[in-house]
């Protein structure tokens, strides 16, 4: 096993960087250890969602949901025993308006991009609640830390 460029990182769909991650955590190994630390550093998408991956709807969730703001976002709103969603849902809705909502599972789609945020920054899910008035989203996980690997 070698450990794979930034280039050939960043080619790959999410779920192609999932696989390599999930490979490359299960060796305990200098480049096992290496490569997920740079597929963790890069800050890219590890999965899809609903809709197509070239539906600029969704890419644009992915790409807010993923950027540092509103991954800090997710987790605030964790630490307020919120859902994460509660903390990007407002960001969504500032930067894309009215392209963001219920229709078209944009949502769902959402929550979904969250929870895979949430799954690489080491919380597993703890149940569901519901979201501020202000949040287009009604209900979402609630997260707590997963245990630790042994």
């Amino acid at each position: 096993m070698r450990v794979p460029t930034e280039a050939q990182i960043r080619a790959m769909t999410p779920e192609g960087r999932t696989t390599v991650r999930s490979r490359a955590a299960k060796f305990d190994s200098e480049i096992g250890r290496t490569t997920v630390a740079l597929i963790d550093s890069l800050d890219l998408p590890l999965s899809s969602g609903g809709m197509s991956l070239d539906d600029p709807i969704y890419r644009e969730l992915q790409e807010i949901v993923w950027s540092a703001r509103a991954r800090q976002a997710a987790l605030d709103a964790v630490r307020n025993g919120q859902p994460a969603l509660a903390g990007v849902d407002p960001i969504l809705q500032e930067v894309m308006g009215g392209r963001y909502g219920r229709r078209g599972q944009g949502t769902m789609n959402a929550g979904s991009l969250v929870a895979e945020v949430m799954r690489h920054a080491g919380y597993e899910k703890n149940g569901e609640g519901p979201l501020p008035e202000t949040c287009i989203a009604r209900t979402a996980a609630m997260w707590k830390p997963a245990k630790a690997l042994r």
